[in-house]
């Protein structure tokens, strides 16, 4: 393990600049021909990089939010750090959630934009950050993802939670920036491995990926130690729905992961899962740093589309961005019929049965939910009856 801490040490040495978000305010302003303030988070970040959703403080969306933090009740997972909680005021529940993490040097805070743009669309959204926000790995970070899915969980469990009972227990999403949306990866192959089948999606912003397996990856050595890193279609089989988001020049910021940035994950992903590669044209490693303009528009709408079954989202997601030099997609859209469970373009017994399983398991399937409110009961099996027999 501490030979892969080394490696991963030597390799993000290379990385030479400093992100905005690293920078105190006075520093932000000082490099103001790169950074600017963001007084809504109170961070500094990128110019024109994430404008908090509009700058009113509610993130874009129709709704507010409300935080819940670990001094007010919320677990403090043992594989991350300073865990927040970013909740909708009013949304319809239950919640589907998703968890951010952040890249090197960077904590919880980091990701807080993206928080409260996803909770102000009516998402539970939870920032968590690596316990050693130098040192943790890839992995580690990736462990860190599936813990906070475990406080979400909690907090529906919890009496004194404001989001008590208001949680979907099957639906959550993973992302993070940088070495966080490499982890978002790792995350799924963890979850894949153990048999977790509650993850819907992934959005990776600037992935970074390190792998090391000296059974698929070429020997080399430094200072008589040697170590095995690549990327090849093995290190990311999985079957989590990817979003990716990438600069077009970014490879000459971290020339030493060429070969493992978003492009090269998407490059190896398995065509059997849906994947999108959105390059931005011109731009670094800070292009989806924060949300702004097309970069959160595609990224609402790929959660719409994977979590929420929303076919029309879908559809959007094919129109070539403006910011991009490249977008490469596998996607198809489903046409499936509300109360088509099974899709076999057939509403019938098989149907109903696969309803009632769900609701017996407490599980979520958007065909199965005829009345759309976000869950599948015996109100959905009525109608999926009564669809039957007329």
């Amino acid at each position: 393990m501490k030979k892969i801490f080394f490696i991963a040490i030597l390799i993000i040495s290379n990385f030479i600049y400093a992100e905005c978000y690293e920078l105190s305010q006075a520093d932000c302003l000082y490099w103001s021909s790169f950074c600017e303030w963001n007084d809504d988070i109170g961070q500094c970040q990128e110019i024109g990089g994430g404008d908090n959703g509009g700058g009113d403080g509610t993130g874009d969306g129709p709704y507010q939010y409300a935080t819940i933090t670990e001094s007010q009740g919320l677990r403090n997972g043992p594989d991350y750090r300073d865990g927040v909680v970013y909740y909708p005021i009013g949304a319809e529940a239950p919640y589907k959630s998703i968890v951010f993490t952040p890249g090197f040097g960077g904590n919880s805070s980091s990701m807080s934009s993206w928080a409260i743009f996803f909770a102000s669309h009516g998402f539970i959204a939870m920032t968590v950050g690596p316990n050693d926000e130098i040192n943790d790995s890839h992995y580690q970070r990736g462990q860190g993802l599936l813990d906070g899915i475990l406080t979400i969980i909690e907090e529906n469990t919890r009496p004194n939670s404001p989001v008590f009972g208001l949680v979907d227990e099957n639906s959550f999403s993973l992302s993070g920036y940088s070495m966080g949306g490499g982890a978002s990866h790792d995350a799924a192959l963890i979850a894949q491995e153990n048999g977790i089948d509650y993850i819907d999606s992934i959005i990776s912003f600037n992935p970074t990926v390190l792998f090391e397996d000296c059974d698929l990856c070429p020997a080399d050595t430094y200072e008589g130690e040697v170590y095995c890193i690549c990327l090849v279609p093995e290190l990311v089989d999985h079957s989590v729905p990817s979003l990716i988001f990438a600069g077009e020049v970014e490879v000459n910021e971290l020339s030493a992961y060429a070969g493992m940035l978003g492009q090269d994950i998407y490059d190896n992903m398995p065509e059997s899962t849906d994947k999108i590669m959105f390059e931005g044209a011109n731009d670094g490693h800070g292009f989806a740093a924060y949300p702004y303009g097309e970069v959160q528009e595609y990224a609402l709408n790929w959660m719409k589309y994977q979590v929420l079954g929303d076919t029309q989202a879908c559809e959007s997601l094919f129109d070539f961005p403006s910011l991009a030099s490249e977008y490469l997609t596998n996607l198809t859209c489903s046409s499936a019929m509300l109360g088509d469970i099974n899709e076999d373009a057939l509403i019938n017994v098989q149907d109903a049965i696969l309803t009632v399983n769900l609701v017996l398991t407490a599980s979520y399937n958007s065909l199965a939910d005829i009345n759309q409110d976000n869950t599948v009961n015996v109100q959905d099996v009525v109608q999926l009856i009564n669809m039957i027999l007329n």
